[in-house]
């Protein structure tokens, strides 16, 4: 069985007029899921908020109160902290279930209760590093995720494929120097943040557990899902994960304002396939993705529904 997690508290979470990251999108995908059939063939969980010794696996204490102060101040406005990102009275709690999600979705994957799980979260996370909030995102989930499972001893070896159109900064700053969290990022290059050189391969104990795949504007569809599959066998081949995580960003897709791949649904789709039957080969089946970004509506919500639909088919 697929676990779909979701709140509706995501939906309050709102950064300002005009802002790309708007309670609409999780609006557009439950929708399309409705209306697809695919609710009915999931199973739903509404997620607690991950206590703040959670979040502190990854964010210092300072920083998460820092955020739960200016989320208490924004009274009924905004307040920004940083020009892409602002928070409001609401984005505090739904960053904590957002966390909590992803949290409880991996939880629930390692104890068999699940095969594999999509949180449909907001605010996203991979931009978020140790102390800083940055390109839409609070809390990194998917690094607070990762590092519970190895604080619990649930797993050893956890791979991380983030396949938005933006390079995760946050998460490849936080595990820049682990060996034990192998992170991978397909995406755009040049853009938004400017990181993710293919020479930022990590450094210590992390040295060679981080690999970037640069792709330059206009890249098609074919050839990012020759270089998706070629890069993720590789990596799992010689890594060997026993967890892997997706930060499932939808804005690589042709139609999306803020950048300029071409990848389809479609191909999401059959992204999401091979991903799960990398699981299947080498982490007994544990997979759990986190929504990222995904910017044109009825683009996101439809990848999102291929999305879904190959991780139940592939249960």
């Amino acid at each position: 069985m697929t676990g779909f997690f979701y709140h509706p508290t995501y939906l309050l979470h709102d950064a300002g007029p005009g802002h790309p990251e708007r309670p609409e999108r999780l609006k557009a995908v439950s929708a399309q899921l409705e209306k697809s059939g695919l609710y009915n063939r999931v199973q739903m969980f509404e997620p607690g908020p991950a206590e703040r010794e959670t979040l502190a696996l990854i964010h210092p204490h300072d920083y998460i109160e820092n955020i739960a102060h200016a989320s208490g101040n924004a009274g009924n406005g905004h307040t920004r902290l940083d020009a892409d990102t602002s928070v409001c009275q609401d984005s505090f709690m739904a960053a904590q279930l957002a966390a909590g999600a992803a949290v409880e979705a991996v939880g629930k994957v390692l104890r068999g209760e699940l095969n594999n799980a999509f949180c449909a979260v907001r605010p996203p996370g991979h931009h978020a590093e140790k102390a800083v909030a940055m390109g839409f995102c609070l809390f990194n989930n998917v690094a607070i995720a990762a590092e519970w499972l190895v604080r619990q001893k649930l797993a050893e070896k956890i791979l991380i494929i983030d396949w938005d159109v933006h390079h995760g900064n946050g998460t490849q700053d936080i595990f820049y120097n682990r060996g034990d969290i192998f992170y991978l990022s397909l995406h755009q290059w040049p853009l938004y943040p400017g990181t993710g050189r293919e020479d930022e391969s990590g450094e210590g104990k992390g040295r060679g557990a981080t690999r970037n795949v640069p792709l330059p504007p206009a890249t098609s569809e074919q050839k990012y899902l020759d270089i998706f599959y070629k890069t993720a066998e590789e990596v799992c081949k010689n890594f060997q994960p026993d967890f892997l995580l997706l930060s499932a960003g939808f804005d690589a897709h042709r139609d999306d304002p803020l950048a300029n791949l071409q990848l389809t649904e479609t191909g999401f789709g059959q992204m999401t396939k091979f991903a799960a039957e990398l699981a299947a080969s080498f982490c007994h089946g544990r997979l759990v993705s986190l929504l990222e970004g995904g910017y044109n509506l009825t683009a996101l919500a439809s990848s999102v529904e291929h999305h879904v639909e190959m991780l139940i088919t592939q249960t």
